[in-house]
């Protein structure tokens, strides 16, 4: 029944960074520029059902993503069919079939060879043969690698393009085989998400075919795109400068007008050298998602790896642009299936019936407890509100976006931790009645009660970081707040509450209590 220095350094600490953590939420936003600057942004996050905002839900292409993937067998096919160091290899008919690259060998006895050069070249191919014929294709394994290469590459740009936007809040979840669930609070429309995420944003350079322009005819070497001014031109189908060679993009002006800087790195600013100095006086095209953004004429040659893209921009519009070029191609084109908006006046009308209802909880927690317990119900109440303030400081300091169902949780987890508790008082009351003396009491009610209380809130605490890694939506939010209350009840109810009690006897010295 002693009372810890130390027990009590680490309570006071742990409320006090509780109190700091969670002032920036609750106070009002006239009032945060009096906090210290690194404090001013932990706030709690409010989910879109709370705060308002935009869903969308989107399909990835995978299968024509992984089509864009099986035909490099056929740079890996005809690299081995012709040597470098070796003769090459007759065959004829290569064609693509279902994932598969097919061809025919002249001569049946090449297989062997042709086998050991694809291996150095991409041990993980698959190799058939029948007869004459040989097929080139990725194995099951693989291209379920490849699947999930593609949907986590496709999430992680999406990450980079909205993030952005200046918004932490956003949820981003892989749902299924091909969809992609987005939702952004704090988003008035979906528009503006649906422009940047829904871009594929693979760009490309290439000369402008000013002959077929002339003569009208198109070659085999040329391809006939949408330019920017709605018109037609002919473009070089050759890529002179690959867009993944970009390293940065940001907004510029030209003579007033927006327009974009690119920086590419080392082999990208050699390509581009390239293609500048040999063709002064021609015209080059930007390729932007199969449509070309700006065609300009080159005047000079342009060796510093840096370049500018103009066009009919808007400021908005350049800004876009920057954003999809510094965030990278999507490495898979992408639909939205279905949108959303949350307006923000429906996510204040949650916000004030989920505290309503948590508040009416909450205070007939209070009253029952101390109409019960009197005066050690009054310690139980006053752990529950510690508690509460340690569920909110988590959430600040983790980042953690509360939601509607998240308020449920914490609803639950009052009641959750009431319940330890009362397990504590009411074997108190049995070691009382059964004639022991007051810190014995305690202390052997808190030791019986405690295995019981780590057993039922490590199995809660199990079952809701499952909801936690295999839910979404709802579920998670939920699973958020219960996770936190789980583990701040376990520090009030066992260490805070018997401090307490530890407190009350050293200064009452009572020999009878009425519990």
């Amino acid at each position: 029944m002693t009372v810890s220095k130390f027990r009590a350094f680490i309570i006071l600490t742990v409320l006090l960074f509780s109190i700091m953590l969670i002032l920036p939420t609750f106070l009002p936003q006239r009032y945060r520029h009096l906090l210290p600057e690194g404090l001013r942004s932990q706030t709690v996050a409010l989910g879109l059902d709370l705060k308002g905002g935009a869903y969308i839900l989107l399909e990835a292409d995978i299968d024509a993503a992984l089509t864009d993937r099986t035909s490099e067998l056929r740079s890996v096919a005809r690299t081995a069919l012709r040597g470098e160091d070796a003769p090459m290899i007759p065959y004829r008919n290569i064609v693509e079939d279902g994932g598969q690259l097919i061809f025919t060998l002249q001569n049946p006895a090449d297989f062997r060879e042709f086998r050991t050069r694809v291996r150095k070249l991409d041990a993980d191919i698959e190799i058939r043969q029948e007869g004459a014929k040989v097929a080139l294709l990725y194995p099951v394994r693989q291209m379920e690698v490849m699947r999930n290469e593609t949907m986590q590459g496709a999430i992680e740009v999406i990450r980079r393009r909205i993030d952005s936007l200046g918004n932490r809040d956003i949820g981003i979840q892989r749902q299924g085989d091909r969809r992609i669930m987005v939702q952004v609070p704090g988003v008035d429309s979906p528009e503006q998400v649906k422009r940047l995420v829904g871009s594929t944003a693979k760009m490309s350079f290439h000369l402008v075919s000013e002959e077929a322009m002339q003569s009208g005819s198109i070659g085999i070497d040329d391809l006939l795109l949408e330019d920017e001014d709605g018109g037609t031109i002919v473009i070089k189908k050759a890529v002179a400068v690959a867009g993944d060679t970009l390293t940065d993009s940001r907004v510029s002006y030209d003579q007033g007008t927006p327009a974009v800087t690119t920086n590419f790195n080392a082999a990208g600013a050699r390509a581009f050298a390239k293609l500048t100095s040999e063709n002064v006086g021609r015209r080059f095209a930007i390729v932007l998602d199969g449509k070309v953004i700006s065609s300009p004429r080159i005047n000079e040659a342009i060796t510093g790896g840096r370049g500018q893209i103009t066009g009919s921009f808007t400021a908005e519009g350049a800004n876009e642009l920057s954003t999809m070029l510094r965030s990278g191609a999507l490495p898979v084109e992408l639909t939205v299936v279905e949108e959303r908006t949350v307006g923000a006046g429906l996510g204040a009308d949650s916000i004030a019936m989920g505290t309503r209802a948590s508040l009416i909880a909450l205070a007939l927690v209070l009253i029952s407890m101390f109409l019960i317990y009197g005066m050690f119900g009054l310690m139980t109440d006053l752990v529950l509100c510690f508690n509460i303030v340690m569920i909110f400081a988590g959430m600040a300091l983790f980042g953690a976006t509360l939601t509607l169902p998240g308020i449920a949780g914490i609803a639950l987890n009052i009641a959750m931790a009431v319940d330890a508790n009362v397990l504590i008082l009411e074997r108190i009351r049995e070691e009382l009645r059964a004639g022991a003396s007051v810190p014995k009491a305690i202390d052997t009610g808190f030791n019986r009660a405690f295995t019981a209380i780590i057993d039922s809130n490590l199995t809660s605490l199990a079952c809701a970081l499952i909801m936690l890694q295999f839910g979404s939506g709802p579920i998670k939010g939920f699973a958020i707040t219960l996770s936190f209350g789980i583990l701040s009840s376990l520090f009030t109810n066992i260490t805070c509450f018997r401090f307490i009690m530890n407190l009350w006897y050293r200064f009452s010295k009572k020999r009878s209590i009425d519990l």
